[in-house]
């Protein structure tokens, strides 16, 4: 999975886009080190690529410059460990908020076909939550979230 798949689904999408610039190897490096996690497949060529991305009315965490405080990857996800009840499991990175406090996140647990799978954090469960599955890579999440904003 690459960009070469992200870029179509983006461009298939009617609506507005925006996007930064990428972010820099080394910025995706820190922030795998600072989260003890480690990016791959779509989601890392997502960041390499966009850094940050709005589809519409929604708008997908990231990295790189342009980039406001509420949509940092790194940061969000280091204040949905720390900051919020329940927590976060470490395993899990958040890049996304459905507006109701909960989280769609990377399960950094394991790496099947070189993607994470993605998962739904429910903010009213507790901690010993099994987050449900909801896509088999950051790219078909990106299609099925594409695909509800042009309903």
């Amino acid at each position: 999975m690459s960009s070469d798949v992200i870029r179509p689904i983006l461009q298939d999408f009617q609506g507005d886009i925006e996007h930064g610039p990428g972010a820099m190897v080394g910025e995706i490096a820190d922030c795998e080190r600072e989260l003890g996690v480690r990016f791959v497949g779509g989601f890392f060529d997502y960041l390499q690529t966009y850094g940050w991305l709005s589809v519409g009315s929604n708008d997908i965490y990231g990295l790189g410059a342009r980039i406001e405080s509420w949509r940092q990857l790194k940061e969000m996800t280091l204040s949905e460990r720390t900051e919020m009840s329940p927590p976060l499991p470490r395993h899990l990175v958040t890049f996304y908020n459905d507006g109701f406090g909960n989280q769609h996140c990377l399960d950094a647990r394991d790496v099947v076909d070189d993607e994470h799978r993605i998962v739904f954090w429910n903010h009213e469960l507790g901690p010993d939550q099994t987050p449900a599955f909801i896509a088999n890579s950051f790219a078909e999440w990106l299609r099925l979230l594409i695909a509800a904003e042009q309903e």
